[in-house]
């Protein structure tokens, strides 16, 4: 199973309008394609505005198929056009490949908090062990499921920890029994270390709110 994302920032000084483009652009992807696709914005997270366009595909035919749809779609293409003055720079895509965990399709989220992170060099075999056990460990402290996956495109070897809650207060309380769990501390201090590479801005942690 394959995590796919498209994010775009969307533009200054038209803030309603922009929102509005980007869920009827949901809409259309959803209606056309088949898939179960939806918005986030990043909130109380590094660059403001930014919002995510996601959905779970089977495999990689599946996302060829949707695009195909969506290319061959004028009315798609158009407001696709007509939005490119709703948003700032280009977007960017994302595909991972979830190794750990499984979404459920009947369970509807209103944050994600997602963790991302690079292997070491020379560890990209250990990053997979210690990722897994992290999302397990994280599991069991919160109660939430935590997918762990890696990135087929983008930085190689980058690696990601994503979790859904069911509302604001699910998130905090998710992130509270973590921080004040001992054992969870002492394993990310003492099995984490040298795993991953240890540039600062190689490892980051976002918080999105579901618009659409």
């Amino acid at each position: 199973m394959y995590l796919f994302s498209r994010g775009v920032t969307l533009a200054t000084g038209r803030t309603r309008e922009s929102i509005a483009w980007a869920i009827a652009q949901t809409e259309r992807v959803n209606k056309i394609t088949g898939l179960r696709v939806g918005l986030f914005m990043q909130v109380w997270s590094p660059e403001v505005g930014s919002v995510r366009f996601s959905t779970f595909v089977p495999d990689l035919a599946t996302l060829a198929a949707a695009g195909d749809k969506l290319n061959a779609d004028d009315a798609f293409v158009s407001a696709t056009d007509e939005g490119a003055a709703l948003i700032i720079g280009r977007a960017d895509d994302m595909l991972a490949q979830v190794v750990h965990g499984a979404p459920d399709p009947g369970r509807e989220v209103e944050y994600v908090s997602a963790v991302r992170a690079v292997c070491a060099n020379g560890n990209v075999a250990r990053g997979m062990e210690v990722g897994i056990e992290l999302a397990k460990r994280a599991e069991k402290i919160t109660g939430v499921p935590s997918l762990f996956t890696t990135d087929v495109t983008g930085r190689y070897g980058g690696v990601g920890w994503v979790s859904g809650y069911d509302d604001v207060t699910a998130l905090e309380t998710a992130q509270q029994a973590l921080a004040s769990d001992g054992n969870w501390v002492s394993y990310v201090d003492n099995e984490v270390r040298g795993v991953f590479a240890e540039e600062p801005f190689l490892t980051t942690q976002t918080i999105y709110r579901r618009l659409a």
